[in-house]
């Protein structure tokens, strides 16, 4: 028996004019074309903004979860919003090889040094956060994790951590690469802050 020939744009099923729209060569070609068994249109039918609309959804759904994810660590470590952002920079710099200071910290979250201070001094009393002088300079201090704090935060993302893992080794080479290239053109995008009112 002959394989049946693919469908292609010309031999899609179409929905016959409705009369009031006007004669069907006054329509565009594909204006009620379809994708076979799925009642979907064609992506040259679709609207422009379906693709950003879907994008933008998804990343409030993962923005959704994030923000719950650091809600759960904030309760289980007992910090406030501004003290997990705190320890998270501090994190982040040890992990680029770069030293923390309260003044990152003050840029980072938008408040004066004073209440950068304020933040610090709380994360050292609770025994989250060490100081130690800046050889480099003389007026700062370097921040560090102390190595309590370090082993809560990694018992506490493990978890997500190894899901990450296991879902990233499931891509092709060239879906990380489109994913990533994907990513960091969003992070620039949102880097670039909201418009000016």
């Amino acid at each position: 028996m002959a394989t049946p020939a693919p469908h292609t744009a010309d031999t899609l099923p179409t929905q016959a004019p409705d009369p009031q729209e006007g004669p069907a060569d006054s329509q565009p070609a594909l204006r009620n074309a379809q994708v076979v068994g799925t009642g979907m249109p064609l992506l040259e039918e679709r609207a422009p903004t379906d693709a950003a609309s879907e994008i933008l959804a998804r990343m409030r759904r993962v923005r959704d979860a994030d923000i719950a994810f650091a809600l759960q660590l904030r309760q289980q470590l007992g910090l406030s919003g501004n003290d997990l952002a705190a320890v998270t920079l501090i994190q982040h710099c040890e992990a680029k090889g770069t030293n923390a200071h309260a003044k990152d910290i003050a840029h980072q979250l938008g408040v004066t040094s004073a209440a950068a201070t304020i933040i610090v001094d709380r994360l050292v009393a609770l025994g989250h956060v060490a100081r130690t002088d800046d050889p480099a300079d003389g007026r700062q201090r370097i921040l560090s994790l102390t190595p309590s704090t370090c082993a809560l935060l990694e018992r506490a993302t493990q978890e997500a951590d190894r899901a990450l893992a296991e879902l990233a080794a499931t891509l092709s080479t060239r879906e990380r690469t489109r994913l990533t290239t994907l990513l960091d053109a969003v992070a620039e995008i949102l880097d670039a802050g909201p418009a000016a009112s």
